[in-house]
């Protein structure tokens, strides 16, 4: 099979997480691509920028917050992971989703990450911005926590 940039993006995360001292078990959760169950108790959401430098913008469509609303409900640790380029990856937990879109919306949102040259990560998104900055290490143990 031909390799697409979206896999290369995705494989970035994935090998941080496989390589986890917690990780356990990685399986697709449903046919949306990126949709992912880790452990058996959380999924994540992979999104991806090619783009080169900050800020990397990312859109969340509708259905994205359907799926994402779907595993809340259903008791699942639920997390997005944004690959930055070649540069970084992040990842938000439900908390912080709530803080950065609003999950009964049916318009398109964003997510953006800037990080300063030297500096941690911070992310807005449609409906604000997390008031702390999130630090490059903390991925992917932020996971498995």
């Amino acid at each position: 099979m031909k390799i697409q940039k979206k896999d290369i993006y995705h494989g970035s995360a994935l090998t941080q997480i496989i390589e986890h001292d917690e990780f356990k078990a990685l399986n697709r959760a449903t046919s949306k691509y990126g949709h992912y169950i880790i452990n058996a108790d959380r999924t994540i959401h992979i999104r991806h920028s090619a783009a080169r430098k900050s800020p990397w913008t990312y859109t969340i469509k509708k259905e994205d917050c359907v799926i994402i609303t779907d595993d809340i409900t259903a008791g699942k640790e639920v997390f997005i992971v944004l690959v930055a380029g070649s540069s970084t990856v992040c990842a938000v937990n439900q908390n912080e989703i709530d803080v950065l879109l609003d999950r009964s919306s049916c318009d398109p949102q964003w997510l953006r990450l800037d990080v300063p040259r030297g500096g941690s990560i911070h992310v807005s998104g449609s409906c604000g911005a997390l008031y702390h900055v999130v630090p490059h290490s903390v991925f992917p143990t932020k996971l498995f926590e």
